[in-house]
């Protein structure tokens, strides 16, 4: 076997593994996000910077509450959940534990709520109410 032939079979994983974030990420960013981001848009008083700023807060909120949901399908507590753990790899479904690793999973989840929440920093108070929700999005366990 060439000498080059292992890392190119290790470039393919790492090229993969980016792209099943990607694919991850853009189906993420159309679910849970859109639905923050609807809620905060109901709110005729905000202009184009502020619609942008909770765009942005619900792009990073949203990513961060599928990994924590991916997170769960691994170590969760059933009976907490009131539903089996598993599923996601029972399916062979792509998650961010499986394509990262668990510890990644996790920073990335806690990387995506610090940005969340820094995201909000011109709201001030007036924010306070969507910064309880990201800290509930990344600490819960249902």
């Amino acid at each position: 076997m060439p000498i080059h032939e292992p890392l190119t079979i290790g470039c393919k994983r790492q090229v993969a593994a980016k792209l099943c974030v990607a694919v991850l990420e853009h189906g993420d960013r159309l679910g849970v996000g859109a639905s923050v981001l609807m809620a905060a848009a109901a709110k005729p008083a905000l202009g184009g910077q502020r619609l942008a700023m909770l765009d942005e807060f619900a792009r990073l909120i949203g990513l961060a509450f599928q990994i924590q949901d991916d997170i769960l399908d691994v170590e969760g507590d059933p009976q907490t959940l009131g539903k089996a753990t598993g599923a996601d790899r029972a399916k062979n479904k792509p998650t961010y534990p499986h394509v990262l690793g668990m510890q990644a999973a996790k920073q990335r989840c806690r990387d995506l709520h610090a940005q969340a929440v820094r995201s909000l920093d011109d709201f001030g108070p007036g924010a306070d109410q969507l910064r309880w929700l990201a800290d509930f999005v990344v600490e819960r366990d249902t």
